[in-house]
């Protein structure tokens, strides 16, 4: 079979494979989209996440099948698999954990302490064992969460980045009525604002330096945009919200973003992370945090999310497909696809199909 192969910082290819029987514990899915994540363009330029030694859980290192925001077709089941039927159409859950260590054990499996491998690779299909941009995949079943009845395969490859979304706003504890800042209008940000207005955010400011990302965020009906680099977010914002905003959001994931999420919460608000950083960060933690009694809260990844995310996107359907810019072919996943996210900040998801 035909799959996108990482073998290591800027060496992507495009191999045959065999394709593997599921085990006992999986099923067998012919992929129909795979979402390529601001993450893959990272592996690619720069290593990140990739096993360079074998993973704890997995014993998997290069070459990985890249891609894990994906949807399909479940064509085989293995023989312990019992809630799930040849012909199902699922959303994958890409996380890679033991099931039986305490965080797991406690539901809070993103956190298995199992899946934490010593060179930093990712408990993740698509870094630490074979993910979505392939023509079929093999996952556990427990991870194969069954879409709702007409809901398009393409909307199903948008629960995983939904779900890292949604986790956060779970976090938040977000409620109908407040207002809320999203710092950065890419997939993630944009999403974030999406699922704020689902819950009830009644006024919602976005801002980014890219014109071209802020222009997506008015087409999906998001008034409140701003531009730093010809604006001033905090007082724009402070104008309207003198006291200022319930919840920052931080979706960006630079120094420059995290300041200004902290200026434009009110006191005694909360300062959600959604993004990661990749470089260290600094915070005046008295003047900042302690003095305006702010909350500073991260998030990993997701769990116990799908079977929501999967019913939210399921009845904002208009809200979420604006979101599918393009999509292309496996042969074209780097060219047209991961190096695109680079260059081209018309696009806000791009998906992989193999049947393209």
């Amino acid at each position: 079979m035909k799959s996108v192969r990482i073998h290591g910082q800027n060496d992507i290819r495009i191999e045959d494979v065999p394709r593997q029987d599921p085990g006992p514990d999986e099923v067998q899915i012919r992929v129909k989209y795979c979402g390529i994540c601001g993450s893959d363009l990272h592996a690619y330029l720069e290593g990140w996440g990739l096993p360079t030694q074998p993973h704890p859980l997995t014993g998997r290192t290069l070459p990985i099948t890249l891609g894990h925001e994906f949807s399909g077709e479940i064509t085989a089941i293995g023989s312990d698999v019992t809630d799930l039927a040849v012909g199902d159409a699922v959303a994958v859950e890409p996380l890679i954990a033991c099931g039986s260590c305490d965080n797991c054990r406690a539901g809070n499996y993103n956190f298995c302490d199992r899946a934490q491998a010593a060179d930093g690779a990712g408990n993740f299909l698509g870094f630490s064992q074979d993910g979505g941009m392939a023509e079929y995949a093999n996952v556990k079943a427990r991870f194969a969460h069954t879409m709702p009845s007409g809901l398009p395969f393409q909307l199903g490859a948008l629960a995983e980045p939904t779900a890292v979304v949604y986790e956060a706003l779970k976090k938040s504890h977000l409620r109908a009525g407040q207002t809320v800042a999203v710092m950065g209008a890419g997939p993630i940000g944009l999403l974030t604002a999406i699922l704020a207005r689902i819950a009830g955010a009644t006024r919602i400011y976005i801002s980014d330096v890219s014109d071209v990302r802020l222009a997506k965020a008015r087409e999906l009906g998001f008034d409140h945009v701003i531009n730093p680099l010809q604006e001033d977010v905090v007082a724009a914002i402070r104008t309207e919200e003198p006291h200022g905003v319930d919840i920052g959001f931080e979706a960006a994931g630079v120094q420059a973003t995290l300041d200004t999420a902290l200026k434009v919460t009110k006191r005694t608000g909360i300062v959600q992370i959604v993004a990661l950083f990749g470089k260290p960060v600094s915070i005046n933690l008295t003047d900042d945090v302690i003095m305006q009694g702010i909350d500073i809260i991260g998030t990993l990844c997701y769990n116990n999310s799908f079977p929501a995310v999967l019913r939210i996107i399921d009845s904002h359907r208009d809200q979420f497909a604006p979101l599918v810019t393009k999509v292309i072919g496996l042969d074209d996943a780097l060219e047209k696809g991961i190096l695109a996210l680079s260059s081209d900040k018309t696009q806000v998801k791009i998906m992989v199909s193999p049947e393209a």
